[in-house]
């Protein structure tokens, strides 16, 4: 059943529907909650809150405006963003001024895996984390972050630079050890 098919019978409350989409998509969706936290038990919790607000919204998508994932990637993002706020958890923005140099080139970046960028990922600050996943993963400009998370545009721009640094400084080491487990 292609994915056409498969939200218009969630759209009448199919339960085999609504499972199957669940089963096709909940990796995925784990993997953003994992983004926003390093809690994996919050991050399950995530998921849950996500699809439950998925299915209850289902209605609302629309084929003709865009491809479902698209939708749905949105929607998750905003319900976690707005899981924040109804636990009163406002983003926290740490600036750190003890970020030495990173030592890592572009194409270094792109060797690394998924699981240690995820890994280096969770490690951020939830500010640094929050404005990294919304500019990179996400595609939200400075502008919809700072409306977003009740920030400045500028607030968005320095937390991203931060993060980008704090993330080459995790995965310095992280990379290392990996190529060496790779020469051994």
């Amino acid at each position: 059943m292609n994915i056409q098919q498969l939200v218009e019978k969630c759209k009448k409350r199919n339960e085999r529907a609504e499972k199957e989409l669940f089963f096709r998509f909940a990796p995925k969706v784990l993997s953003i909650c994992r983004r926003y936290t390093s809690d994996e038990a919050l991050a399950q919790d995530y998921l849950q809150e996500c699809f439950m607000t998925l299915f209850k919204n289902i209605k609302q998508y629309d084929a003709a405006k865009g491809p479902f994932e698209a939708w749905m990637y949105r929607l998750c993002t905003n319900c976690i963003l707005q899981a924040f706020r109804k636990t009163k958890r406002e983003p926290k923005l740490e600036f750190r001024a003890d970020l030495p140099e990173a030592i890592l080139t572009e194409q270094s970046i792109d060797d690394v895996s998924e699981e240690l960028l995820l890994s280096a990922i969770r490690q951020l600050p939830t500010g640094y984390r929050e404005v990294l996943n919304l500019f990179i993963f996400e595609g939200w400009s400075h502008k919809e972050i700072a409306a977003k998370l009740s920030i400045t545009e500028s607030t968005s721009r320095s937390q991203l630079t931060r993060a980008k640094k704090m993330l080459k400084q995790f995965l310095q080491p992280l990379m290392a050890k990996n190529y060496e487990k790779r020469l051994a």
